[in-house]
């Protein structure tokens, strides 16, 4: 929201995406002087504590509470975590004021119960809560600030310009939830930095791990890479695709499932090629289904470089590969094995394959880390369970007839 006590329409936005979505969001409120003046923030992401941080900063402003809120039909239920004397009358004259007449508010227990807000006591929780000892409050507040201090500096002596760059950014939203006056979140978020820190120095200290290995592998690579160049487009098509993957693989350091498919990738190569190919090859229906999936990631992922952070970078350079972890190299290397045998090991390979497409779609049904790609929070439209499942069905007929 923006740096407003009451912005009318940011209001109404996100009280109709609570209604059509049925989920709790975040909310900050601040008892006015007047109820006209009452302010009311709410957020997608933010937390409510934060909220009630840039509430407090507001002219006009008495008291402040927060907690989330949800809508029903007409009916905004809020559910504080230290309920606010004048929440539900203010809040009326205010819906009333900016046009917001037919949304009624109301205050709701921790057990979800209606609260009459007339029995509530006039000193709120928060007037408790900011009685409490200010010095071991403001010595809290300087041992953040020291925290702060050392992680800026370990930050300006990476060698990386890039990283230091990002890491920054966190120090800086680091010292800007404790000047919100959230502690609790400016400690989380410099602990996650620290230990962002002390992996780095550590990985520093000591030489980079497999680097031979690394080496023969990319060599191997490279070779294959230049006969796949040499195959026709459309038998080299999804084994250039495989060896981008591989590629990917080694770069991340994941040198186990690279290995695996290259010995997958060379199997492929070195079959003979067959006089009657089958009318629908695996490879190139799994290739063409990923490509679909790949193209709804890739938003994703620039949605999630675009916040800055360093834990949603990395998720964002994993990709589809990432999600779908070792599932993915199990079964290109079944795929490839399929493709490339004849005869008998065939319909050996054939049962191998289907087992690992029966992994892959229990992987696809289950798996929380998919759900939150198809239905992620910036709204992207990321469909992978409905183009993979089918051509895992696809496959699985093939297969079933070898």
């Amino acid at each position: 929201m923006s740096g407003q006590a009451f912005d009318t329409d940011a209001v109404l936005k996100l009280i109709k995406k609570s209604k059509a979505s049925g989920k709790e969001l975040p909310f900050a409120f601040g008892l006015g002087v007047k109820p006209e003046t009452c302010g009311l923030m709410i957020d997608l992401r933010k937390p409510g504590k934060v909220l009630r941080g840039d509430l407090k900063k507001m002219p006009g402003i008495r008291k402040t509470c927060f907690g989330t809120l949800r809508v029903e039909e007409n009916e905004v239920f809020l559910q504080p975590e230290k309920p606010l004397k004048g929440i539900v009358k203010q809040l009326k004259k205010r819906f009333m004021k900016e046009g917001l007449i037919k949304f009624k508010p109301v205050l709701v227990g921790p057990d979800g119960s209606i609260i009459d807000e007339e029995t509530l006591p006039d000193d709120d929780a928060e007037d408790q809560e900011t009685a409490a000892p200010a010095q071991a409050e403001d010595g809290a507040a300087a041992a953040l600030k020291q925290r702060i201090a050392a992680a800026a500096e370990a930050v300006k002596a990476l060698g990386s310009p890039e990283l230091a760059g990002k890491l920054a950014q966190e120090v800086k939203a680091s010292a800007r939830l404790l000047g919100q006056g959230d502690p609790e979140g400016c400690a989380a978020r410099l602990g996650r930095l620290e230990a962002a820190l002390a992996k780095l120095q550590a990985q520093s200290a000591k030489p980079p791990a497999g680097q031979e290995q690394t080496a023969r592998l990319s060599k191997l690579l490279k070779e294959q890479a230049a006969r796949i160049k040499a195959l026709p487009p459309e038998q080299a098509a999804p084994l250039a695709a495989r060896a981008k993957e591989i590629a990917a693989q080694l770069k991340s350091g994941a040198l186990g499932e690279a290995a695996a498919g290259l010995k997958a990738l060379a199997q492929a190569l070195d079959a003979p090629a067959k006089a009657d190919a089958p009318e629908a090859d695996v490879m190139v229906i799994w290739q063409a289904a990923k490509e679909e999936a790949d193209r709804g990631i890739s938003e994703l992922q620039a949605a999630l470089r675009s916040q800055n952070h360093p834990v949603l970078a990395r998720i964002a350079d994993a990709g589809l590969a990432g999600a779908t972890g070792g599932n993915q190299t199990a079964l290109m290397i079944a795929l490839f094995e399929m493709n490339a045998a004849t005869g008998d090991a065939r319909k050996k390979a054939a049962q191998a394959l289907l087992a690992q497409v029966a992994a892959y779609g229990k992987f696809l049904k289950e798996d929380p880390v998919i759900a939150l790609v198809e239905d992620n929070p910036f709204g992207i439209s990321a469909p992978v369970r409905a183009p993979l499942g089918n051509a895992l069905r696809q496959i699985a007929g093939i297969a079933k007839a070898a």
